[in-house]
């Protein structure tokens, strides 16, 4: 009877390794975003100081979302406690804009988060600051 056990442990064994080996899990694959938003400074390239930020926003089809609740974050990564929060003015046309005070250059991080209705979407930008 112990005999009959051990082929089948070694079967049970390699089954096991098997699956355990072989291909990694595939990656999950991010939500597309649902709006498309651009973003641009004045003055143009931003520079430390007061810098107005401007953000075009638009759906999948390119039509621009107007009346939107539009919220900025901005940080700067190496920095803590060196950032920025608010909501953005909008400004007619899918376009939206806010002022922010950079106190230091280097690349910080902007956070947009829009919403409206049922849509909620965000989305992150690097931002270089001369």
């Amino acid at each position: 009877m112990k005999k009959m056990y051990l082929p089948i442990l070694f079967v049970v064994l390699a089954l096991v390794l098997a699956a355990c080996g072989g291909n990694a899990a595939p990656a999950t694959q991010q939500a597309a975003p649902k709006t498309t938003v651009k973003i641009e400074t004045n003055p143009n390239p931003a520079k430390t100081g007061d810098v107005e930020l401007n953000f075009t926003i638009s759906d999948q089809s390119g039509a621009p979302i107007e009346g939107a609740t539009v919220n900025v974050t901005a940080n700067h990564p190496t920095m803590s406690g060196m950032g920025m929060s608010g909501a953005a003015t909008e400004q007619g046309g899918g376009k939206y804009a806010i002022k922010a005070s950079f106190s230091d250059s280097g690349t910080w991080k902007i956070m947009v988060e829009i919403s409206k209705g049922e849509l909620s979407d965000k989305q992150e930008f690097d931002l270089e600051v001369k």
